[in-house]
Order: structure tokens, then C-alpha cells, then sequence
């Protein structure tokens, strides 16, 4: 794995997450558009008759990614893939495994009635992990500061969807340190920190970055107990993000990040770069998230990472006040071959304030299933 700094996130390291006032708690939401997918996947119906059509185009492709999680593919519906030419588009194979009903499953043709699968499995390369849902907590926006964090527990709905052996990735955005989300406290409980970073600019923000897989009783909600035990006022937001075709074995293929510890007075826009990242398999999914340290306030993303798409922000509840400190972002890229990937750049601006104290931005590479 590579990093690209010499300040990277460490193994060990702890974070926080609080929520306005009761848990302000997001589970899918108009801030992330599956085109098409997500209908696909609630629908067996639907993701199996993208299966006939082959997946002519990567969103078709996602659709059936989502639809047919079952091992046979066999669920995507009474079309998935039951024609002769299911699974046989340029992306028809969306699953790892492809297949005819590919689009229409994780293992869709792999077995089960779907057709023959010989199309999917012979022609069609899988386009890598998908996200199947996500979901926010929220803890700043109360306090004399309008930006203040009082819960101790970070709590996350469980995604609707999520199954067994899916990726689930939480990106925390703090104002400060947080408390027991060291690489230590995280694998005794399932989860992998992949990094942290604390006391960052010149307002002392901390971002941290981790994993799990899903566990057949993964539960409901997903809480991060004590991260917040001793609140210190300021503003914490998290995302909590699930995919579905990960490599369960190395998971992360590359990440690299890029500290900006110094800001800028009297800014009306800001630019964050994002790092260079190189991948070594093909059709890994690479996800950019930003975290912003600006003063009191909720800046929106005018420019996202170049060829980045699938864009979540995650901004403070307008309660008292419309903005808050803390605030994350993130966005997908799917890539089809093993490539170098140049920097690009985050570009926000401030709604409310005239001033940021740094910026923390990050490139991870999710490696697809074999």
C-alpha cells in the first residue's frame, strides 16, 4: 500500500462523532444518485431485465451490481439474464463474476437459471465494488458557538440492503481529537483503521478513515461508543459508506492523502488538492474525501475531483444556525485498468465565513473481488 506523505494517518489515533440535540441520523438520501441502481436493487424485476439488455452502460451495470446479491443471481428476477444475450454488453458483467444475468447479481450466471452465463463469464469484466447505501451522523450545531458536539456515542441507521460480507467505510470530520478509534481500540472491535490524523491546521481539526466487513448480524444501529466522552464543544460529522464486490482479503489496493495545515483570512474560495494515486489491479473503485477546517459555517463544493462522481456532502443540520463546523465529502471514480490517476482538486467555498485553518483531502483504491 502506498503513502504519500510523510504525515499520514497514524495506527493509532482516536475520534469522535456527536449529533445536534437527538442523534440526527441519515440513511439514503437526494445527496447520492445511483443512476438507476437503486431501483435495481430493490427490484428483482427491474435488475433483470438490465440482465437481458447485456448492461449496455456502466449504470446499467450498477443497477444489477445492487439487484441481485443473491449467490445464484437467480433473485435479480424472472428477466435476469433468462434471454440468450444476458450479461453479454461491453458491461454486462458488472458483478465480479459477470456472467448472463451479470448485471443482475454479485455471482449473477455464475449459477442458477439465468441463462447460460457463457456470454457474461466469457466477455464481460467485472466493473468493480458498488456502493449499495450510506448513511450520516451529525453533531454540531447547538452551543453558543453553533457549532458545538455534546453526544458521546457516534450512531450510524444501518443502510437499507446492507448484507453479509459487504465493505462498510466511516470517514469522521472532527473539530478535535476523538477517543477510542486508535488502530488498537478499532481490530478490538472489527474494525481496520486505515488512518488518522489530529491536531491538523491551526484550529486543531482531526479526520480518521476506517473499515469493516459486514457480519451476518451486523447490528442496527451501528454505534462508536465513548468517541465523544468528554465533548469539548466543537463540531463532528461522519459518513458511513457500504460497498458491495470488495476484495475481502486487501481491501485498500493504494491510498495516498494530502494535509493542508495552514489556511488562509479573507477567502471567498479555496482550493484542496487531492493526491496523485497509482492502482495496480484493474476496475478498483477509488473514492476522494475532503474535510474542511473553516470557521463557523457550511461551504459548498464548487469544483469536485476531476472524472469523481456519485458525490455525498455531508453538512451540518441548518439548526439554530445554517452552518456548523464541521462538514465531509466524498465522491467515487471507477476505473477499468490499473492506471496512475493525477492530482486534482476540491473546490469549495466558504457561505459564511471569511477564513479557513486547513483542509485535509484523501485518494483510497478499493480492490474488486477476485
Amino acid at each position: 500500500m502506498k503513502w504519500s506523505r510523510a504525515v499520514r494517518w497514524a495506527a493509532a489515533g482516536s475520534a469522535t462523532l456527536a449529533t445536534w440535540g437527538c442523534a440526527q441520523i441519515a440513511g439514503l438520501t437526494s445527496d447520492y444518485h445511483l443512476a438507476d441502481g437503486g431501483s435495481g436493487g430493490a427490484s428483482g424485476a427491474s435488475g433483470g431485465a438490465l440482465g437481458t439488455t447485456g448492461g449496455a452502460e456502466p449504470s446499467a451495470g450498477r443497477a444489477g451490481a445492487s439487484a441481485g446479491g443473491a449467490p445464484t443471481g437467480g433473485e435479480a428476477g424472472a428477466n435476469g439474464g433468462s434471454g440468450p444475450n444476458g450479461g453479454s454488453g461491453p458491461s454486462g458483467g458488472a458483478a465480479p463474476k459477470g456472467g448472463a444475468g451479470g448485471v443482475a447479481g454479485t455471482t449473477g450466471g455464475a449459477s442458477g437459471a439465468a441463462g447460460s452465463g457463457v456470454a457474461g463469464a466469457a466477455g464481460n469484466p467485472a466493473l468493480g465494488p458498488m456502493r449499495v447505501g450510506f448513511s450520516e451522523f451529525h453533531d454540531s450545531a447547538a452551543g453558543s458557538d453553533n457549532a458545538s458536539s455534546h453526544l458521546a456515542n457516534a450512531t450510524f441507521a444501518k443502510p437499507l440492503g446492507m448484507a453479509a460480507g459487504d465493505f462498510m467505510m466511516v470517514f469522521f470530520g472532527a473539530d478535535h481529537s476523538l477517543a477510542n478509534l486508535s488502530g488498537t481500540d478499532l481490530s478490538a472491535v472489527g474494525w481496520t483503521l486505515v488512518d488518522q490524523h489530529e491536531a491538523v491546521g491551526t484550529d486543531g481539526q482531526g479526520t480518521y478513515l476506517l473499515y469493516k466487513f459486514a457480519s451476518a448480524s451486523e447490528p442496527d444501529p451501528i454505534v462508536f461508543p465513548d468517541i465523544n466522552s468528554a465533548p469539548s464543544g466543537n463540531g463532528v460529522q461522519g459518513l458511513l459508506s457500504v460497498y458491495r464486490g470488495v476484495d475481502p482479503v486487501n481491501p485498500v489496493n493504494a491510498y495516498e492523502v494530502n494535509v493542508i495545515d495552514t489556511g488562509e483570512q479573507d477567502i471567498t474560495q479555496v482550493s484542496t488538492p487531492t493526491p496523485a494515486i497509482t492502482t495496480t489491479v484493474a476496475h478498483c473503485l477509488l473514492i476522494a474525501g475532503l474535510s474542511p477546517d473553516s470557521a463557523v459555517d457550511a461551504p459548498v463544493v464548487s469544483t469536485w475531483p476531476d472524472g469523481f462522481l456519485d458525490q455525498v456532502s455531508v453538512i451540518n443540520p441548518a439548526h439554530p444556525y445554517p452552518g456548523g463546523w464541521a462538514n465531509i465529502y466524498a465522491a467515487e471514480r471507477h476505473l477499468t485498468a490499473a492506471t496512475a490517476v493525477p492530482a486534482s482538486s476540491f473546490v469549495w467555498k466558504p457561505t459564511l465565513a471569511t477564513a479557513y485553518y486547513g483542509a485535509l483531502s484523501f485518494v483510497v483504491a478499493l480492490a474488486p473481488a477476485p
